[in-house]
């Protein structure tokens, strides 16, 4: 699997729970069953494109929102959750992997049958002895396909290749 690719899947599976916790802020979790997500990233103009088939488990999604909500805690100065009309908006100043990283991330959707989500991010720090800076918007739009997964495990996502990937 390529960098990009990583990426996005990572975006997709990671993104949408990881501020679940963050807060006071009730933030809902996507609804057990079958998802279809598509996810578009926009990196410095270079557009990339996933459209995954994802099989949420209710137990995964709140154990890795508590996993990310632990994370982003250990590793974000800032970390704020607040409710902007029917909006949800998190705004976050992190270090990863030794870069900071500064987001807004703004939710929407009741998450039972659909969802929202758009991520402005900006990443800064020395990469291989450059200082370097790059801005990423990612757009995600979910679509809930039903109780029954299929062929997939809870925790497995599938690509449009047919390729499956343990994601929770």
């Amino acid at each position: 699997m390529n960098w990009t690719a990583k990426v996005l899947l990572a975006a997709a599976c990671f993104t949408l729970p990881s501020a679940v916790l963050a807060s006071d802020t009730a933030l809902p979790l996507r609804k057990a069953g079958k998802w279809e997500q598509k996810t578009v990233m926009d990196e410095g103009g270079k557009k990339h494109e996933q459209t995954l088939t994802i099989c949420i488990d209710a137990d995964m999604e709140r154990s890795t929102a508590l996993a990310s909500d632990a994370e982003h805690k250990k590793s974000c100065s800032k970390y704020e959750v607040k409710k902007d009309g029917a909006a949800v908006i998190v705004t976050a100043t992190c270090k990863m992997n030794g870069r900071d990283v500064e987001s807004r991330t703004e939710m929407s959707g009741d998450f039972q049958a659909a969802f929202t989500v758009k991520i402005d991010s900006t990443t800064s720090g020395i990469q291989d002895s450059q200082s370097i800076s790059v801005k990423r918007v990612i757009e995600q739009q979910g679509k809930y396909l039903g109780e029954s997964c299929g062929d997939l495990q809870a925790g497995e996502a599938m690509g449009t290749d047919g390729k499956k990937v343990f994601v929770q």
